[in-house]
């Protein structure tokens, strides 16, 4: 299995300016209280990841609780809101149009720069490496930014390129990339992606399995999505700032991750967590409430050694798969 490091110089507050990020959470969490009030609308699960229903709660945030699967070591959300609450949700709220609106749009050419472009570039290189039909399609599910088919179009790799329920409906956009728009969940696709999306699912399980269906015999599957396994979450836990519902209901484990992917019937070709930011997450969020305890050669790091020493630490996180930003490409079980 391979993995790999990556380095861009990437600055959180790039990606995740505070002023946006503190109203998007506001409003999210503000809109969690009246999306998922009625009892209908959550129910209790078993880990996402690995199936076992021994847990234990870790921490609360905002009425919702936060367990630990006794197996794999995965957090996830239980109860949770349900897949017809969570579709309302996203279609509905003000939080889900502030994101697309304000967050993506006033982000979008970093997150260009520093994540679109590298994650083209993984996804051709592989497809280049591990496909050998003539005729290749791809599909983006969930598409926020555009520029992605601007990139993966570059590579005169795809003969069609489809975004799947993208987050913006821009149909003249994509009509101008030369990208189809799909009324209905594509097959036979050589490449699909879904970036961000896997940690927000009612049920990871099913999702894959919907996304096991899209691929042809040889197809890839991309996906990005935080994991627990990452020093930021190992090191904040529940103090973490931007953990909350319904944004991120599965912060599953490596290992649930491996086992995930099993049960649904995909075999794993890259497994990396090429993240650049963990170390700057647990320096931001102390310095912004020093309430918050870390262990204390975590401060010493932090605050008595220089940029190339944290950069040369989170190389490390990275070459170690103990960053939170996790990617993996997988293919169906032969």
């Amino acid at each position: 299995m391979r993995h790999v490091a990556v380095s861009s110089g990437l600055q959180e507050s790039e990606i995740r300016p505070s002023t946006l990020m503190s109203e998007f959470k506001r409003l999210s969490i503000e809109e969690s209280k009246t999306y998922f009030l009625d009892p209908g609308e959550v129910e209790e699960i078993d880990c996402p990841a690995c199936g076992s229903h021994l847990n234990s709660k870790v921490f609360e945030k905002y009425g919702f609780s936060y367990l630990l699967c006794a197996d794999c070591k995965s957090i996830y959300v239980s109860p949770r809101p349900t897949d017809e609450a969570l579709a309302h949700y996203y279609s509905e709220s003000k939080a889900s149009r502030y994101r697309v609106d304000h967050l993506a749009r006033n982000t979008a050419q970093a997150r260009h720069r520093h994540q679109i472009a590298a994650n083209a570039n993984w996804m051709g290189r592989i497809v280049d490496e591990s496909t050998q039909s003539t005729s290749k399609s791809y599909t983006d599910i969930g598409t926020t930014l555009p520029q992605l088919f601007e990139e993966m179009a570059s590579f005169d790799l795809f003969d069609a390129l489809t975004t799947f329920e993208p987050v913006s409906p821009l149909d003249s956009v994509y009509s101008d990339l030369k990208v189809n728009v799909a009324e209905s969940r594509p097959s036979e696709q050589t490449a699909v992606s879904s970036f961000e999306k896997l940690e927000h699912q009612f049920s990871p399980y099913d999702y894959l399995v919907s996304v096991k269906d899209m691929l042809s015999d040889e197809g890839i599957f991309f996906f990005t999505t935080r994991t627990v396994s990452g020093f930021d979450l190992q090191v904040l836990g529940g103090n973490a700032p931007y953990i909350f519902v319904p944004e991120h209901l599965n912060l599953m484990s490596i290992d649930g991750i491996e086992k995930l992917l099993d049960r649904a019937g995909l075999e794993i070709l890259e497994l990396s967590t090429p993240g650049q930011l963990d170390l700057q997450f647990v320096h931001h969020t102390v310095e912004q409430d020093p309430n918050i305890r870390i262990p204390a050669w975590i401060s010493y790091l932090l605050t008595h050694r220089d940029a190339e020493a944290h950069e040369d630490f989170q190389a490390f996180l990275q070459k170690h798969r103990l960053s939170s930003h996790l990617r993996v490409a997988a293919k169906k079980k032969s």
